[in-house]
This record gives C-alpha cells, sequence and structure tokens, in this order.
C-alpha cells in the first residue's frame, strides 16, 4: 500500500508545519481549550439537571392519569427530544463558535483561505457532473475557499442523500455520498464536460449518461480503473492527456484506492472523494484541544487534500 508519509515532500512539509503548529495554532489551541472547559461544564449541569427533573416530570406525570391516555406517548416523545437537544446545544454551539476561529490558520498553512461551517457547493453544479446518483438532501460540513500555488481551489466535506416515504409513510433515508469535493480551477480553456466515474466492469455495457459518449482510451491501466464519458471525444482527449492519467492513477494510490471520481465542466475541475472519516476535526468536545496526534491527524487529511494540485500539476501552464 501506497504511504505518501514516507516521501521526502511530506517529510519537509510536516517539518515546516510543526514549527507552524508551536508558532500560531498552539496559542489558538489553548484559548479554544479554555471555551471547550466553560461548555463543558455547562453540559456537565445541563446533565444533572436533566437527570433530577426528567424521571420526576415523567413521575408526576403518570401520578396525575394523564400519562395513561393515549396522548400521553405524545408527551414522552416531546419531552424525551426536548432533553436530547439540552444535551446537543452546547455541543453544536460549542463547534458552531470555535471551529471557525481554528480551521482557517489550519487552511493558511498552505495559502490564503476563508472558511465556513456548514457551508457546501451548489447543488446545480453537483448534480450537473453527473458523479452522483439522483440525491435530494446535502448536509455541508466544512467548508475552504481560497488559492494554493496560485490555483483557486473549493474544498467541502458533503453528505448527499435521498430521502423519501415508502407506502406506508415511513421515511427511507438513502446515503448517496459521504466524503470530500474539491473544485479546481483548470490550466486548460475548454467548452465541453467530461465525466471519469470509476469502471462498473461487465456493467459499463448498461451505463448511459445522457448527451455523452462513452470514451475509450489507449491508456490501458486508466482503462482498467476509470470509465470517460464525454460530449466532445477530441476535448477529452485533449484534457486526458498520457501525463494525466498517470497522475490520477498516482491520485488514486494516494487514497489507497478509493473510488474517486471526477468531472470536467466550465474550465473547473470537480473531484469526489468518498471517505468514512470526519475529516478536519481539529478540536474535541469530550478532550483537551492540546492533542498533538489530532492535529497531525488534520494534517495528513489537509496534505492529502492539497497534494492533488502538485501532483496533478494544475499549478504549472504546461500541456498536462
Amino acid at each position: 500500500m501506497f504511504d505518501f508519509r514516507k516521501n521526502a515532500d511530506y517529510i519537509e512539509q510536516k517539518r515546516r508545519f510543526d514549527a507552524y503548529y508551536n508558532d500560531r495554532l498552539l496559542p489558538i489551541l489553548r484559548q479554544s481549550e479554555k471555551a471547550r472547559l466553560l461548555y463543558l461544564a455547562a453540559f456537565g449541569i445541563l446533565v444533572l439537571l436533566m437527570a433530577f427533573f426528567y424521571p420526576a416530570i415523567l413521575h408526576s406525570i403518570w401520578v396525575s392519569g394523564f400519562g395513561k391516555t393515549n396522548a400521553s406517548i405524545g408527551i414522552y416523545l416531546s419531552l424525551s427530544c426536548l432533553v436530547v437537544m439540552a444535551f446537543v446545544g452546547p455541543i453544536y454551539t460549542y463547534k458552531k463558535k470555535v471551529k471557525p476561529k481554528i480551521m482557517p490558520d489550519f487552511a493558511d498553512f498552505y495559502g490564503s483561505f476563508s472558511y465556513e461551517y456548514e457551508n457546501k457547493i451548489a447543488d446545480h453544479y453537483l448534480m450537473s457532473s453527473d458523479l452522483f446518483a439522483e440525491y435530494n438532501e446535502n448536509i455541508g460540513d466544512d467548508y475552504f475557499s481560497g488559492s494554493y500555488e496560485n490555483v483557486k481551489m473549493t474544498v467541502a466535506e458533503e453528505k448527499l442523500r435521498f430521502v423519501k416515504n415508502d407506502f406506508r409513510g415511513n421515511k427511507i433515508n438513502k446515503k448517496v455520498f459521504t466524503g470530500v469535493c474539491v473544485l479546481l480551477e483548470m490550466n486548460k480553456n475548454f467548452t465541453g464536460r467530461t465525466v471519469v466515474l470509476q469502471d462498473r466492469g461487465i456493467l459499463n455495457s448498461f451505463y448511459k449518461i445522457k448527451g455523452l459518449q462513452n470514451v475509450k482510451l489507449e491508456d490501458s491501466l486508466f482503462e482498467k480503473y476509470f470509465e470517460v464519458y464525454a460530449d466532445n471525444q477530441i476535448e477529452a482527449r485533449y484534457l486526458l492527456t498520457t501525463g494525466f492519467m498517470e497522475r490520477i492513477i498516482k491520485l488514486r494510490d494516494l487514497y489507497e484506492g478509493k473510488s474517486i471520481q471526477f468531472c470536467f465542466q466550465n474550465n473547473t475541475l470537480l473531484l469526489a472523494v468518498p471517505t468514512k472519516q470526519n475529516m478536519f476535526e481539529a478540536n474535541s468536545f469530550f478532550r483537551s484541544n492540546i492533542n498533538k496526534k489530532k492535529i497531525d491527524r488534520v494534517f495528513d487529511q489537509f496534505y492529502t487534500i492539497f497534494s492533488i494540485i502538485k501532483l496533478l500539476k494544475l499549478n504549472q501552464r504546461i500541456g498536462m
């Protein structure tokens, strides 16, 4: 398995990041630790209050006789929802207030970035890419936009779902995609759309994308991993040069063979990288923020994302 931590570029960047951490990030994390302890204390007080009042309220409802009626189920459920909201409140508020103070400084190690909590890439762009199955719910988390190596980029955690009710009225929640979407400015001009999906084996014969044709390429290894669709075969080959395809395979190795898919459109490249990890979690509610292992894990996540620029040579005005 490819281990990116052993390459010289990673080792050098990690050395510089450790100095950056001590200089710039550690003071911010110490401040956030003070805030965490305050929110944690509020959480503890709520737990104690709920541990006393919740059973007492339920008991009083039951003793009054109202708890034995059909309406009691709704009351019990409502009370339970209020308890859950009371517990979640301090955690959510802490994360929403503290995280935006930490994450921009993490990303600024690589360039100039703004950070927004719970933002997302526009649905019309994701839907038009044909990288995802049909969805009707998009939940954003961490969202970065800025420039690295003179390449404009957006990095967004996305959770895409298709939610519907079955014939009994029960809600069905189908996961479509969970991971990171990376939107990059290209160093080539093009007008069409080229979609590169994971190879589906014999199912490729049955898979169609409206308005696009299947494109066959000469690189047998790339063909083994990916299936290409485009509205302009000449433009697809202009974009997917031999060198670019080799770098995409290396990128696939960097993400340990995960099912990366991507789309060229509107002079941009959109990559969808599925992952089960909760990315970019530099701070925690129940554990100290002065935790170098957690910080190093976030650094590794950032490194793999920003490596896309160099690996695909999008920072160079060359023939890709």
